[in-house]
C-alpha cells in the first residue's frame, strides 16, 4: 500500500510542476534563444534587426492579418514574448481590427472580453504555459495622433534555470 500512495504522490507532483507547451505559430514559448531564433526564422525569414533581447521584423502576415511590425523578445536567454503591432488610424479602425482578431483566434483558444480602467475594452485568452494567466492580449492603443491594435503573446515569465 506505502507503494502505490508514493508511486501516485510522485505522479501528482510532476503533473503538478509540468509546464503546458503553447506556442506563437509554430515557436515554442520558453525555448532557447538559438532554438527559437532558428524557428523564428524558418516560420518568419529574415528579420530586420537581431539582438539577444529581440528579434523584430517589419510588415508579416500572422494568422490571416498583416502587421506592421513583429518583435520576438528574450529575457534569461529564453523566447518569452512576441508582439503584432497594426497601424490602424482611427479608433473605431482599430477596434474592428482587434474584434477581427478576436474573431479569428476566439475559433482554437479560450477568449474573453475585459475592460480597462479607463473604460477601453480589450480581449485576453489562451491559457499561459506556466500557470493559470492567460496566454495572450488583444487590444486598442493610440500613438502619435494615430491608432493601433496589438496582439500580445506574453511576456510569461518562466522559472530561472
Amino acid at each position: 500500500m506505502k507503494k502505490v500512495f508514493l508511486l501516485f504522490a510522485l505522479f501528482v507532483s510532476m503533473t503538478v510542476s509540468a509546464q503546458r507547451v503553447e506556442k506563437v505559430g509554430t515557436v515554442q514559448l520558453g525555448l532557447p534563444y538559438n532554438e527559437a531564433l532558428s524557428a523564428i526564422k524558418a516560420e518568419f525569414g529574415e528579420p530586420v534587426s537581431v539582438s539577444s533581447d529581440e528579434v523584430i521584423y517589419g510588415k508579416k502576415n500572422f494568422r490571416g492579418f498583416n502587421y506592421d511590425e513583429v518583435k520576438f523578445r528574450f529575457k534569461n536567454g529564453r523566447f518569452n514574448e512576441a508582439r503584432f503591432f497594426m497601424k490602424v488610424g482611427s479608433k473605431g479602425g482599430a477596434q474592428k481590427r482587434m474584434e477581427d482578431i478576436a474573431r479569428e483566434l476566439g475559433k482554437t483558444e479560450g477568449l474573453s472580453r475585459d475592460i480597462e480602467d479607463n473604460n477601453t475594452w480589450f480581449y485576453k485568452g489562451g491559457i499561459s504555459p506556466v500557470g493559470v494567466s492567460h496566454l495572450f492580449t488583444i487590444y486598442t492603443y493610440p500613438k502619435q495622433g494615430t491608432y493601433g491594435t496589438e496582439l500580445r503573446y506574453g511576456p510569461v515569465r518562466f522559472p530561472e534555470n
